[in-house]
């Protein structure tokens, strides 16, 4: 009973009768590389140096820039916080001089 539930291999066959992709066998002969390969192989790291250090020197350009534009608006805020509590300050010695009188 228990070969009946068994589950049967079914026997494939090892290539597909139909395919349309002729089969790719190792050749003695070598293929000499087009002139766009050449090219490629030959400025392709160079290229990718050269923008990469492009990105780099950017992003420090940008990097220093914000820093200057945050160090000079720290010091403008600093400035106005400074002249506000110096107003505060008067105001506070106009207020206690009548009430000390």
């Amino acid at each position: 009973m228990l070969s009946r539930l068994a589950p049967r291999r079914l026997a494939l066959p090892r290539s597909t009768p139909f395919t349309s992709v002729p089969i790719r066998r190792a050749s003695a002969e070598t293929k000499q590389p087009s002139e766009t390969t050449k090219f490629y192989k030959q400025f392709s790291r160079p290229v990718a140096k050269v923008l990469l250090l492009a990105v780099l020197t950017y992003q420090v350009a940008y990097w220093g820039w914000v820093k200057l534009e945050t160090d000079e608006i720290r010091a403008e805020t600093d400035g106005t916080i400074a002249r506000l509590e110096a107003k505060v300050a008067e105001y506070e010695k106009k207020i206690a001089k009548p009430a000390s009188s």
